[in-house]
């Protein structure tokens, strides 16, 4: 296939800072595999929308009314998640 996978795991991506990281670092094309994928957060979820659906993350930077929000484009990619938790998976 000529591009490249990138394995984690649900439990390993504990912030949505953590996934920020494995996101940016993709590149065109990679595959992203999420061993255990029930086990992700809310928050980490929910990080994943924009991700898959406009290729993009939505970053906040600060807190307050001085906060900014910064959209960081990436690269188009293939999330692949495996769970023997199908019922844990959020709708």
């Amino acid at each position: 296939m000529g591009v490249s996978i990138k394995v984690t795991s649900g439990p390993a991506i504990e912030r949505t800072g953590d996934l920020a990281a494995i996101l940016t670092n993709l590149h065109s094309q990679d595959i992203l595999f999420i061993d255990e994928i029930h086990r992700l957060n809310r928050a980490v979820e929910e990080m994943l929308y924009p991700a898959l659906e406009d290729f993009a993350l939505d970053i906040i930077i600060g807190k307050g009314a001085g906060a900014k929000s910064l959209r960081l484009n990436l690269p188009p990619f293939t999330l692949i998640g495996a769970t023997t938790r199908f019922a844990l998976l959020s709708p």
